[in-house]
């Protein structure tokens, strides 16, 4: 054949490691010796490779350049090694095959001719279907290999290791492990120093590592927000790597390469998410932080979240992100005015936007002018600030009730144990009957399965109650503490800076409750013990 008679190659591997190991380019050379036994010549820009990508999708790079070129009506024929190299699923195959005749472009498989006969599309079909079952199989295979590995603690499931640590290989003695890496595993403790400690926002503390060119683990030169954000939510650092932690899922909105190459299906499970914590498994490793930083390091993650002002550059909210809705319960957000000639800043409540519900606004509340809910705010701080004894008021009401309550909650507990030790030993009593053989299990299941119920239910409730008298404990001791608290600040709070009065707000105030109706405001306060006060001129520590 001649050139003009625009001869396409396609071949693929589907691992990273077969691209390493060259295999693509065997596969050129076996279908390029091909074309020259059949006096075919191919025009070099028509040779397509993807390597590395699974024969399981269609959105592969290569390939989609490949169809582009057939629907331009640029290529006649396609020479490829076999049916698998097109793809690994059937269906797959069928939609490609079917789409390329369609367009009157041929395709031709090296290893095995395929003809148009009845027989021959049978055996192709045949071996589409067999493709496929192979490569379940083996992902079966693989996936059952690494949760046996990880549930017996195997380091080796986890492959390469997160920053502040080096992986190191299986041996024929030994297991593989992970290493601590201490010029890294400093930047890992500073990190998260960064964040419980200085409060600082992931973006910020980004900034500081890239400014200081502190090299990453690829030595790229700038730290990304995406990669402190991993390592501060990575549970590897308190000496227990989780393996399973995301699951893939069928993707609910599509991405951009999704929209622009729409002519072909989507893989099934094409997005990730995130695993409940309790079905993780836990493999050990060697541990740079205590399991409290960690969690204080999750909670200010949240706050972060939370308080964040959302690139907000322009306009100055003191409590954005502490505002809710007595009406509807949701947040108020600050908005400029649209149709005025002043500059007037508004806190509008998000129910109140018709275009975020189905039908129509949800709330009737109306807007609230930033100056004076952010000065009414401020002053009450101030004089929780200046005056504790206003606490040490609250404390000595609610002290009086103090031993009450633990005797309340005392006798609550001690009664919700006993119950839970009576369907305990009943449990047992059933289970002894089983055991002799003097019933059948059909015959006590339900009720096991009731007792279980209770038991659980009793455990849920005893839970609780321990938990609410520590809290109480703990509001009591803030409250004990707050005048030591106070006496970190000497400075004239009126002097502040507009940054400087929102880090205090964060500090004291949890929420701000605004009713629109009655033009009332709750501002529930917390006092924030062990924790680091921020520098401000003329304080103290």
């Amino acid at each position: 054949m001649k050139l003009s008679s625009r001869i396409a190659i396609y071949a693929r591997v589907s691992s990273e490691q077969q691209a390493q190991h060259n295999t693509i380019a065997s596969q050129l050379g076996a279908i390029q010796a091909f074309a020259s036994a059949q006096g075919v010549k191919v025009d070099p820009d028509l040779i397509f490779a993807d390597n590395g990508i699974s024969g399981s999708t269609l959105a592969r790079p290569k390939l989609d350049i490949l169809r582009d070129k057939a629907v331009a009506g640029d290529i006649d024929q396609i020479l490829i090694l076999s049916p698998d190299r097109l793809a690994r699923k059937y269906t797959h195959q069928l939609l490609l095959i079917e789409e390329f005749k369609k367009l009157g472009v041929t395709i031709t498989f090296v290893n095995r001719q395929i003809a148009t006969s009845p027989e021959d599309q049978l055996l192709l079909q045949m071996q589409g279907v067999i493709a496929e079952y192979e490569r379940e199989k083996i992902l079966e295979r693989h996936r059952r290999g690494k949760l046996h590995k990880a549930r017996q603690g195997k380091v080796s499931v986890l492959s390469g290791a997160p920053y502040g640590y080096v992986y190191i290989p299986a041996t024929d003695t030994e297991d593989a492990r992970y290493e601590i890496l201490e010029r890294e595993a400093v930047i890992v403790r500073r990190v998260f120093h960064l964040l419980v400690n200085e409060q600082q926002s992931i973006g910020a503390i980004a900034r500081a590592l890239s400014a200081e060119q502190i090299p990453t683990r690829r030595d790229v030169g700038k730290w990304e927000r995406s990669v402190v954000w991993a390592i501060v939510r990575n549970p590897a650092y308190t000496g227990h790597a989780a393996y399973r932690k995301t699951q893939s899922v069928e993707r609910t909105r599509p991405t951009k390469h999704a929209r622009d190459h729409s002519f072909y299906p989507k893989h099934v499970h094409s997005s990730r998410r995130d695993r409940p914590a309790e079905d993780w498994i836990r493999i050990p490793v060697p541990a740079l932080i205590s399991e409290a930083v960690f969690q204080q390091a999750h909670e200010r993650l949240e706050a972060n979240k939370r308080l964040s002002p959302r690139n907000n550059k322009k306009y100055e909210y003191l409590l954005s992100g502490l505002l809710r809705c007595q009406r509807c319960g949701y947040a108020l957000y600050g908005k400029p005015a649209t149709n005025s000639k002043y500059q007037r800043l508004y806190y509008r409540c998000a129910g109140q936007d018709g275009y975020r519900w189905k039908d129509k606004r949800v709330c009737g509340a109306h807007p609230v002018r930033v100056e004076a809910i952010d000065d009414l705010v401020w002053e009450q701080t101030c004089k929780l600030i200046a005056q504790p004894e206003l606490v040490l008021q609250e404390y000595t009401r609610r002290s009086q009730k103090k031993h009450r309550q633990q005797s309340e909650a005392a006798v609550v507990l001690a009664k919700k144990r006993r119950e839970r030790k009576q369907q305990e030993m009943e449990k047992e009593r059933l289970l002894d009957l089983y055991q002799s053989g003097q019933v059948e299990l059909v015959e006590i299941e339900p009720r096991l399965k009731t007792i279980r119920a209770k038991i659980k239910r009793l455990h849920d409730e005893c839970a609780l109650v321990e938990r609410e008298a520590k809290e109480a404990h703990h509001r009591l001791q803030l409250i004990e503490q707050f005048t030591t608290f106070t006496h970190r600040m000497t400075t004239n709070l009126s002097t502040l800076s507009f940054a400087e009065r929102k880090q205090i707000i964060r500090l004291l105030v949890e929420e701000v409750v605004v009713d629109t109706t009655t033009e009332e405001i709750t501002v529930r306060h917390i006092l924030p013990v062990e924790q680091m006060f921020p520098l401000c001129k003329g304080s103290t520590r």
